[in-house]
């Protein structure tokens, strides 16, 4: 569903992103670690086609993403780490606005496990940060995606909420869906993801399964094994 071979990015002298290469297949879910500034956000906006690479190829759903961003951006949700939401709009009015037009299954269906059925008519500026994130990720959902590619999806969304959003995560995965996503929170790499890349100043340290054993620290001794 998504191979990426070769990707390189730089700003001024400095390189983000160092020949990256990976393959996520329909049904997977990859896990991308790292330090701040390792590079996880700047390959993440690179795959949603929100960036481009200096060099490298990206295949989305067999479509040539660099070639072709628009045809590759129509399979993709992305929920980038910032709040992306027009805050002076309703809930409602954000998720329409995203939503294929009359898609009213995925407009119910997304406000459900989103969890904000009861702020359907509030604006967003009016909203808790929490609430914010869970319509952030609202936005990609509704729009059926292929490939979802969320860059810290729950950062600041109580523990409760978490556990909702990623059964919902599990359930499209399950149904088909690729995932590339980044989180500080081993219980979400635990739970959702069936790979793990680990980058270092751009570098691609580690790809492989997710699972280590114990008596070498388990997930979080590999993560920092491999990214510190």
């Amino acid at each position: 569903m998504v191979r990426a071979t070769g990707l390189c990015r730089s700003f001024g002298k400095s390189r983000f992103l160092d020949n990256v290469s990976f393959k996520v297949q329909a049904g997977q879910a990859l896990a991308v670690v790292g330090e701040n500034g390792a590079g996880k956000t700047t390959l993440l906006k690179i795959l949603a086609t929100a960036s481009r690479p200096d060099a490298g190829e990206l295949i989305i759903g067999g479509v040539d993403a660099l070639k072709n961003p628009a045809a590759a951006r129509a399979m993709i949700g992305y929920v980038p780490q910032g709040i992306a939401l027009m805050q002076e709009l309703t809930v409602r009015d954000n998720l329409r606005y995203w939503m294929r037009p009359g898609d009213e299954a995925a407009y119910r269906w997304t406000l459900k496990v989103t969890g904000l059925a009861d702020m359907e008519k509030k604006k967003v500026s009016r909203l808790s940060g929490g609430m914010q994130r869970r319509l952030n990720i609202g936005a990609s959902l509704v729009t059926r995606p292929r490939v979802l590619i969320l860059d810290e999806p729950l950062a600041g969304v109580d523990a409760e909420n978490r556990a909702r959003i990623m059964a919902v995560l599990r359930q499209l995965k399950e149904a088909g869906a690729a995932i590339i996503f980044t989180s500080h929170y081993i219980d979400e790499l635990d739970i959702l993801a069936d790979g793990m890349l680990a980058l270092k100043n751009g570098v691609v340290t580690y790809s492989g399964g997710i699972s280590f054993p114990q008596e070498s620290g388990g997930l979080a001794g590999a993560i920092r094994r491999y990214t510190a």
